[in-house]
């Protein structure tokens, strides 16, 4: 199944100021014409171009390269265009992410250069060194943390945001939108599906703990909040949609209830309240899961995991 080609990450970019579109569709006729031997003269009247700029494209001087050409060109390098649903570790890792950016990330537009920014929050440094390292080792993306307000923040490259707005992740404060779990990830393989699962409740998912008695787990629940006007929408959308997901990798859970006794308000006035999925505790469905969910990046969670199966086993 194809996800992404070249034309849907272009027309993200930003036509106003600067129309990244156009130029790079006219980077593309260039270096076709130029191919099918036109010289830059006849290039450049054919397409109303400057011979300098023409000159620039044919020669491969990266300083004058489209920046939407650029950012194609990365995509192409890491293995994202085109990109289709395989098991590969490059895929796996960016639905991985995807979920993560579900739980703790967020993408917003940049209104001053009509860009956008995408970031994963980590509360932990080893979370965040770890997703980085691992980041490097799997896509040679070189990416970076930093500490902000009680937590680490990793950034990514704007050609990353666009693919993952193309892919149907939400711009802007997740809280006061509602969505859904994109089509394409109900059609993954079961162990590609267990990414998404993965990133998600490591992000947003209460970390395993035993019982008093050492020989059954608590219930385990994932909390996602959205502003009171839309939490029913929500709650049956993207929530009712994890828990469809959870039902198709054969994950028994109680269905997304809206918790009205934990209201949160924002310093801005703006009142949300959490919808919550649990794993049901029974002990074959509480081990099928942990055995199968990689809290890749929340150690702590991993260590919990570790000790439950130890005495569930």
């Amino acid at each position: 199944m194809l996800l992404a080609k070249e034309e849907d990450i272009l027309k993200l970019y930003s036509t106003n100021k600067v129309n990244h579109q156009k130029n790079a569709s006219d980077y593309i006729k260039v270096k076709l014409l130029s191919s099918q031997g036109f010289k830059i003269s006849q290039i450049a009247k054919e397409l109303n171009l400057t011979r300098s700029l023409v000159s620039h494209w044919i020669s491969k001087s990266s300083s004058r390269t489209p920046k939407s050409i650029k950012g194609i060109t990365k995509l192409k390098e890491i293995g994202f265009i085109p990109l289709m649903i395989n098991n590969t570790r490059i895929f796996n890792h960016l639905v991985h992410t995807i979920g993560l950016r579900y739980a703790d990330g967020c993408i917003y537009h940049q209104k001053r250069n009509n860009s956008y920014s995408f970031y994963l929050c980590f509360g932990e440094e080893i979370d965040a060194k770890s997703y980085v390292t691992d980041t490097k080792k799997i896509l040679n993306l070189d990416l970076n943390y930093i500490y902000g307000t009680n937590a680490y923040y990793v950034y990514f490259p704007s050609y990353i945001t666009r693919l993952l707005i193309h892919l149907g992740s939400p711009i802007g404060d997740k809280t006061l939108q509602n969505f859904s779990i994109p089509e394409w990830v109900f059609k993954l393989p079961v162990n590609i599906k267990w990414e998404f699962i993965s990133g998600l409740f490591s992000g947003d998912g209460q970390k395993p703990k035993l019982k008093k008695s050492m020989k059954s787990c608590e219930s385990l629940k994932i909390s996602l909040s959205a502003e009171e006007s839309i939490v029913e929408q929500f709650a049956k959308s993207f929530m009712l949609n994890l828990w469809e997901l959870l039902n198709s990798l054969e994950i028994n859970a109680s269905k997304p209830k809206i918790d009205y006794n934990t209201p949160r308000y924002s310093k801005n006035g703006t009142v949300t309240y959490p919808v919550i999925i649990r794993i049901l505790t029974k002990k074959d469905n509480i081990v099928k899961f942990l055995n199968n969910i990689k809290y890749l990046y929340c150690n702590e969670a991993n260590i919990r995991k570790k000790e439950v199966l130890n005495n569930l086993i």
